[in-house]
């Protein structure tokens, strides 16, 4: 595993976008650009039904590949998961959806990239090849495929497809997420406790967040492409 990504540049007919130069480093986060409706198939906006016409013009959002009317696809939004340069036309529920997504990655990612220390807990759920518990520091790899671990032990990377439970407990006083609890590969468990005091333990708070987010993202794009 390598965390040097090379990038190059493509253009399609929605813009030009910035993508990994190797389908192994591509993140699990990004999604391909949709296939468009052809023009003929649609008479009428797909959101408000208006007819279109030589003054009404049809126009493709870029996210879904749907057919809208101007009034319905006006917005040009920033399309972090599909990596493009510039901003792109978007009809109303997926500008609504981007915007939020968008946050995500523009925030979240860099927070969960850049890592934060944890009281780390490993153990196979036998406790026949436990780790001791220790301070590490986790982080998402660049490629946001795996999660990596800085410790005294030699902690193997975790890759997020291994990753089938994941359970997160709030402290009781602060309603802070405090405990991320991860169940993966062959009955192993691990634990990432936010447990130091100060602006540490603050920032261990804020990772598992983006982390859970990171992890209903993913739940939520498997069961569209299981459907």
């Amino acid at each position: 595993m390598t965390e040097n990504i090379v990038k190059k540049l493509i253009k399609s007919k929605s813009g030009l976008r910035i993508v990994s130069a190797k389908d192994e480093h591509r993140s699990p986060f990004i999604i391909q650009e949709p296939q468009w409706v052809p023009d003929k198939e649609i008479t009428n906006c797909t959101n408000c039904s208006v007819k279109f016409g030589f003054t009404t013009r049809k126009h493709h959002c870029r996210r879904c590949g749907q057919i809208f009317c101007n009034d319905c696809c006006e917005s040009k939004v920033e399309l972090l998961r599909m990596c493009f340069v510039d901003p792109v036309r978007m009809c109303l529920n997926c500008e609504s959806l981007t915007r939020k997504e968008n946050k995500f990655f523009q925030k979240d990612l860099k927070l969960l990239t850049n890592g934060a220390i944890f009281l780390f807990r490993g153990q196979s759920q036998n406790s026949s090849n436990s780790i001791p518990d220790q301070l590490i520091r986790c982080k998402l790899s660049l490629d946001h495929r795996y999660l990596l671990f800085d410790g005294k032990e030699i902690i193997e990377p975790l890759d997020l497809n291994d990753i089938f439970s994941l359970k997160v407990q709030k402290d009781k006083i602060s309603e802070s997420n405090t405990l991320l609890e991860m169940e993966y590969g062959d009955n192993k468990l691990m634990r990432l406790v936010a447990a130091i005091d100060g602006p540490e333990k603050k920032n261990g708070i804020n990772w598992i967040t983006a982390f859970q987010e990171a992890y209903t993202m993913l739940e939520r794009l498997n069961e569209e492409q299981v459907a």
